[in-house]
């Protein structure tokens, strides 16, 4: 054995090599302030070996990208704790890197003969910012897309060439990302930053063992690397794998959200942009500093500001060769650092304190949350990808089209108020439309002509309201029960899902009610009701508040089985069955909007 050691050394001279790289001098000698080179090569390496598992399982497609990641998160062992651990070694190299620098700086190690030892470390710097910056759109959900598209865009401010590169950014003509923007995004990420940061981080600890080799001919005091320094590289290292660990498991170890958290997908549809999304941590400074620079002024913040900032840091070498240089960058540092972490906690407390962003932040959570329900019940992604569920989904859509469409005139508020509020409420209340509770409010004469029904309508006037106030508002016991019974048989015509069980319970009075509308109460003079009753005065009863009621009501309200002349401003949204290309929504929105009014949507 000791031959075929013997014969392996001397082609390969590890153990010359070992000798060198452990009895390497260290001016002044073994120091826990010495340490930071060691543990970002060590961040570097868990995030090279945990990146090349997650890059295995990634599909870099806009219609494969989010469905890799979703498989690897909640179908592979331990894949949500790979991804977790490759996210947040991430942040640790950055802090690692940034803590070196800063370190550097105030200790002036950057002055000669150390000028190429700096700017290598500040080159890995600008590489891992690179590396979040390409690997935050990899993960294809609304925050990263959202995130990138905005910092993307910002391209566009630079004269001359912003056009050009941002189209080679998004991988298409814009303004949407294109099918050639994961690949491209990915090609940086792995090809480029994470070879070129392995090529600087090699180039530095060459430069860095010269500086040491130079200053330890004029030091007093040096010591070996090993083992004194390299025990103490090998603590850090460890402190900073226990730290990334903790991160990692700090969700817990089972569930839906554990590890780095994963949103919906993205969705590309401009209407639906996500209005949460934030920048990491790491530019979040920037990102309050360019809101204080409204239109093309953002140029300032985005790119010159940084770039004066990154010419002056580049020069400090040459400026520290005086003690007052020294001072000058020391204080340059301390003011951007300040400067840096009182924006970003601005930043997140003007988020925390907006009703608004708290809004879109759980709007975001609940879609989150409800495609991976959505998955299990389909019992896997189809095809079209994860979006597609989404789009099919009546409780994620439903909202959207509601507030897009209908939110401009009708509340959609429950008792306390709350849920979706009218831009100025005109129309009636549509929260549990056509339930019981809904007809025993129309049909009471206190209530007819508030705001939650034909209050701020020109029906307030009309026949309808007139009929109620006059006639339903002084019962006795008798006729209060036989009301009552009329408001079950018209609301079993809508089929709710959540009445179904006590529609079936209530069959005679809902059979007595019906009785009762057509021939007893004079409903069917101006309303039709099946069999009784013509068409033209009054909405028709017959399927009232049903799935093919409300879709055609919602396509034309001016047809003669709904309002007729008397429509009351609602526009018809489908009109033209024939042309589909001429209707405001399609036949697939209407269905998804009056699903959602209706409750009719998949629960666990």
């Amino acid at each position: 054995m000791k031959a075929i050691l013997d014969w392996f050394d001397h082609r390969t001279g590890l153990s010359a090599a070992w000798r060198r790289w452990a009895d390497h001098r260290i001016p002044g000698g073994a120091c826990w302030c010495k340490v930071w080179p060691g543990a970002v090569a060590f961040a570097f390496l868990v995030q090279a070996i945990t990146g090349f598992f997650l890059w295995v399982h990634y599909s870099p497609s806009d219609q494969s990208a989010w469905e890799s990641v979703y498989f690897l998160q909640h179908h592979v062992a331990g894949g949500w704790l790979l991804r977790a651990v490759h996210h947040y070694s991430a942040q640790m190299l950055l802090v690692l890197v940034g803590i070196y620098v800063t370190q550097l700086i105030v200790t002036g190690a950057y002055r000669a003969p150390r000028e190429l030892v700096f700017w290598t470390a500040l080159l890995m710097g600008m590489l891992s910012l690179a590396l979040l910056l390409t690997g935050d759109l990899l993960a294809w959900d609304q925050n990263s897309y959202a995130g990138t598209h905005v910092r993307v865009g910002f391209l566009k401010l630079l004269p001359w060439v912003g056009d050009a590169l941002f189209k080679i950014a998004i991988g298409g003509p814009g303004p949407a990302f294109g099918h050639l923007a994961l690949p491209r995004f990915l090609a940086l990420h792995v090809g480029v930053f994470a070879v070129g940061f392995l090529v600087v981080l090699l180039l530095h600890g060459v430069l860095a063992r010269r500086a040491d080799a130079a200053e330890a001919e004029q030091a007093e005091h040096t010591a070996p690397f090993w083992p004194d320094q390299a025990v103490r590289v090998a603590v850090a290292a460890l402190l900073v794998l226990i730290i990334v660990v903790a991160l990692a498991l700090q969700h817990g170890v089972s569930g839906d959200h554990v590890g780095a958290a994963l949103g919906s997908p993205a969705d590309l549809d401009p209407a639906n942009r996500y209005a949460g999304a934030r920048p990491e941590w790491a530019f979040r400074g920037l990102y309050a500093f360019s809101e204080l620079f409204p239109g093309e002024w953002a140029i300032l913040p985005i790119f010159v500001i940084p770039g004066l900032i990154g010419c002056i840091v580049l020069a400090m070498p040459f400026v520290g060769r005086i003690r007052a240089g020294h001072y000058f960058n020391v204080a340059l540092t301390a003011v951007v650092l300040v400067g840096i972490v009182a924006l970003s906690l601005q930043s997140l407390a003007k988020d925390r304190n907006s009703a608004e962003h708290q809004a879109a932040v759980d709007e975001e959570r609940r879609q989150a949350d409800r495609v991976l329900h959505l998955i299990r019940a389909a019992d896997g992604i189809p095809a079209e990808g994860a979006l597609s569920l989404l789009r099919g989904d009546p409780s994620t859509q439903g909202p959207r089209l509601f507030r897009q469409y209908c939110a401009s005139c009708h509340d959609h508020t429950n008792g306390a108020g709350t849920g979706i509020k009218a831009e100025e409420s005109s129309a009636p209340n549509l929260h549990a439309y056509a339930s019981r509770e809904w007809l025993a409010g129309l049909l009471d004469g206190e209530q007819i002509n508030t705001p939650q029904y034909f209050g701020n309508t020109a029906l307030r006037n009309g026949t309808m309201a007139s009929f109620v106030e006059e006639s339903l508002s002084d019962l006795d016991d008798d006729e209060k029960e036989d009301l009552a019974k009329i408001v079950m048989a018209v609301s079993a015509e809508a089929r709710l899902k959540p009445q179904r069980k006590l529609d079936a319970g209530n069959a005679e009075q809902i059979r007595h009610g019906r009785a009762l509308l057509a021939d007893d109460y004079g409903c069917t003079s101006c309303h039709k009701f099946h069999d009784k009753g013509q068409l033209g005065d009054a909405p028709d009863l017959t399927g009232y508040g049903s799935r093919q009621w409300l879709i055609g009501v919602i396509a034309n309200p001016a047809q003669t089985r709904f309002y007729g002349e008397r429509n009351d401003r609602m526009p018809a949204y489908a009109e033209s069955p024939d042309d589909p290309a001429a209707n405001t929504l399609s036949a697939q929105d209407i269905g998804l909007l009056v699903d959602w009014l209706r409750g009719e949507w998949y629960e666990e």
